[in-house]
């Protein structure tokens, strides 16, 4: 890791700002992120060349990635989960290019979500240092491309209003809502909610809640994180991939029952990028109710993610002669 002590500092200061910032009302909390991003991973200018040029002698390489948070998790309430996330790197020979680790752990201390205070997430960076071997090298080019792989987990979270209506088959009276479909905007992270249906009968109301996987990457189930280090030597399964956790599903006090969950403990699976999951609430939590109202459906989903990033780069042999 590079660049500690200048983070450190901008860090504090934030922390100033935000101490010394109040509104009327004495409230902090942010606003609400949007878009479809959750952790980036880009290659830092010039680390590594575009080309060497080597002749006998070994040749130091460094290739130092930029990560950042562009997604709304976490916020200063939530659990950070970040530091079981990890980048590595590969694509190339390594008898030419040696690198000390291909592996490297994300710091999650960095790494905060996007909030009205810091728009533009927390950031850090990944180094990885090596040495080019041209002893190895029988050719007079050698061109790979490295590939750089960030798998992390993620949460998304979501609180749209939704309708509750202890009648809902009564038209006579006036009502500040029905039942019905709501669609929904992005949440800061590549996982989303997009739209929650309703549906109600004399016993209960029921929620079909449409996920979507709206990034540009793999979505790995949670517990298989660690497969994604090819230092380890596990491969992944078909059944690791396109699997979320259902962490949270309530309408105020009340949890909801949501099903089927054919794999078991709240996985939601998904086909083609896209899934569901339905939930519903017994009359009993409202039934004494005399009217319709509007209340916060509270959704959590808990998941892992997989995205990559390449960068060619040219190592030319110049034969040296005494």
């Amino acid at each position: 890791m590079i660049r500690k002590s200048s983070k450190i500092i901008i860090l504090l200061l934030l922390l100033v700002l935000a101490y010394g910032c109040t509104n009327n009302s004495g409230s902090s909390k942010t606003d609400s992120i949007k878009g479809s991003e959750g952790l980036t991973i880009d290659f830092l200018k010039g680390n590594p060349q575009e080309r060497y040029v080597v002749s006998d002698v070994e040749e130091p390489i460094s290739i130092i990635l930029e990560l950042r948070n562009k997604g709304s998790y976490p916020d200063e309430e939530d659990e950070n989960i970040l530091g079981r996330g990890s980048v590595h790197i590969s694509g190339f020979d390594t008898n030419i290019i040696q690198i000390d680790s291909l592996s490297e752990r994300v710091d999650r201390e960095f790494l905060t979500g996007r909030s009205s205070l810091n728009p533009e997430g927390g950031f850090d960076d990944v180094e990885f240092k090596g040495t080019i071997y041209p002893e190895d090298l029988i050719v007079d080019r050698y061109e790979p491309t490295i590939l750089a792989t960030l798998c992390y987990p993620y949460k998304t979270k979501a609180s749209p209003s939704v309708c509750i209506d202890p009648f809902p088959f009564d038209e006579s009276q006036d009502k500040v809502c029905r039942i019905g479909s709501t669609k929904l905007s992005s949440q800061g992270a590549p996982i989303a909610i997009t739209s929650i249906e309703q549906e109600a009968s004399a016993s209960k109301i029921q929620f079909k809640i449409n996920i979507k996987n709206s990034g540009k990457g793999d979505v790995i189930k949670f517990d298989a994180l660690d497969k994604c280090d090819p230092t380890q030597g596990e491969l992944f399964a078909r059944t690791d991939f396109d699997k979320i956790i259902l962490e949270r599903a309530s309408v105020g006090f009340s949890e909801l029952r949501c099903g089927p969950f054919p794999d078991g403990n709240g996985i939601i699976r998904l086909n083609n990028g896209e899934g569901f999951i339905l939930c519903s609430i017994d009359k009993e939590s409202y039934e004494n109710e005399k009217s319709a109202y509007t209340t916060p459906l509270n959704l959590e989903i808990k998941y892992g993610y997989r995205i990559t990033e390449t960068k060619p780069i040219r190592i030319s042999k110049v034969t040296t002669t005494s």
